[in-house]
């Protein structure tokens, strides 16, 4: 991104969000409190009482006192002058358009310093360039908001082992699992509109984690490339028929109509600049029945390892089934009586603060996040090739596989 007059970091900063779902209201909102100068400006969402509510909330909590404005009215949400970033955490499905409907509202003559697009950038790997090349056209920093790097454990489990252990050898085995019982909104349950199943939404998490916890923080690029990808997927709960017809009450998603995996497991393998072989293993679900997340990360090397677990709570609460109808405050709690966790500031242990900082500080100085829609069209790219892996039954390599206009099986008509 060329260098051009960076703004002054203690301007105020206004968010735009595109989409008024779980992650903008419980993780990225929130994050505004910790961030001095930054408010949430405006939210556009096509369900308006859903953005009112949110826009409520923000105003109750001080986040800021956002306008809220149509889906249909990205344009206009751009070139609202209290707006000075877009946060694109809309469905899947909707990227492209509402990335290009920013892109022409700034040709237009709006005033926007970025565009930040939750995980995972889209759904497929032309889908991701096209919102690359966008971007990159428009001369538009932007931001990938993968929060797993950004989580003050796994960051400096990191920085600890590559520090330390670097004479003894680079780490050479990263392994991540994450699990839950289920998405929260139904476009996560239609193959079609997220673009995948349990493997885009969990496992793009897993593989952006590990390739983080493998890559070089001395080397620009992480110094290894990945070469191959290995993979397997399945339906092991939700086709049931109790558990498909509840899909069908809750979302209106008929799994018989179109499947989709809740399984998924993915083996990556890298090599770096002297040709030495890393690996990546990733597993993810929607079947995992437990208070909250499941989540295991670990990172070995020749004379030491990490491990951060991140679903044990030193803090809990107990309910009864006397009170068992209580609303949940836990993400993605399937469960109102027994024994839960309490987490503490999530927004700043799920890496939600530090990555929105980034993206911000990034933004007024007319730069690129840390992680930006590139990082995001590589982790589609694996996620694409581990679908495809899974779908023939075959090793995919990297170095000679076209994944240009490839659809997984959960995403075609």
């Amino acid at each position: 991104m060329p260098a051009a007059d960076s703004r002054d970091m203690t301007d105020p900063f206004g968010i735009g969000f595109v989409g008024a779902g779980f992650i903008a209201r419980e993780s990225h909102a929130p994050s505004v409190e910790y961030l001095p100068n930054v408010r949430v400006a405006g939210i556009a969402n096509p369900t308006q009482s859903r953005a009112e509510a949110f826009a409520d909330t923000c105003r109750e909590e001080g986040w800021g006192d956002p306008a809220v404005y149509d889906a249909s009215q990205v344009a206009a949400l751009v070139a609202d002058p209290a707006v000075d970033g877009l946060w694109v955490t809309s469905p899947n499905h909707t990227r492209v358009d509402v990335v290009k409907a920013a892109v022409d509202a700034v040709a237009d003559g709006a005033d926007l310093q970025g565009v930040a697009l939750e995980k995972p950038v889209a759904r497929i790997v032309d889908e991701a360039r096209r919102i690359r090349d966008l971007l990159d056209d428009a001369n538009l920093p932007h931001a990938y908001l993968e929060n797993w790097p950004h989580e003050p454990e796994i960051a400096e489990t990191r920085e600890l082992l590559w520090e330390r252990g670097r004479e003894a050898g680079r780490p050479y085995l990263a392994r991540s699992k994450a699990e839950h019982a289920g998405p929260h909104a139904g476009w996560f349950w239609d193959g079609r509109r997220q673009g995948g199943g349990a493997l885009t939404d969990m496992l793009c998490h897993a593989l952006a984690g590990n390739e983080f916890l493998l890559s070089d923080p001395q080397v620009e690029d992480g110094g290894i490339e990945p070469v191959s990808v290995d993979a397997d997927t399945a339906t092991l709960k939700w086709d049931q028929p109790a558990y498909a017809e509840q899909l069908r009450e809750t979302y209106g998603v008929d799994f018989a109509e179109h499947l989709v995996d809740d399984y998924a497991r993915a083996t990556v393998r890298y090599e770096d600049g002297d040709g030495r072989t890393m690996v990546s293993e990733a597993t993810g679900s929607w079947c995992f029945v437990g208070a909250g997340v499941s989540r295991d990360v670990e990172l070995l090397g020749p004379e030491y390892s990490g491990q951060v677990v991140t679903d044990e709570s030193s803090s809990s609460v107990f309910f009864s089934d006397e009170i068992g109808d209580a609303s949940g405050w836990a993400e993605k709690q399937n469960a109102t009586s027994g024994r839960m966790p309490v987490a503490g500031a999530t927004v700043v242990d799920g890496g939600y603060v530090a990555e929105n900082r980034d993206a911000i500080e990034s933004f007024r100085a007319n730069e690129n996040g840390r992680f930006d829609v590139r990082d995001g069209l590589s982790v589609v790219r694996l996620c694409m090739a581990a679908y495809r892996a899974a779908e023939e039954g075959e090793t995919v390599d990297l170095r000679s596989t076209d994944l240009s206009g490839y659809v997984p099986p959960p995403a075609r008509e």
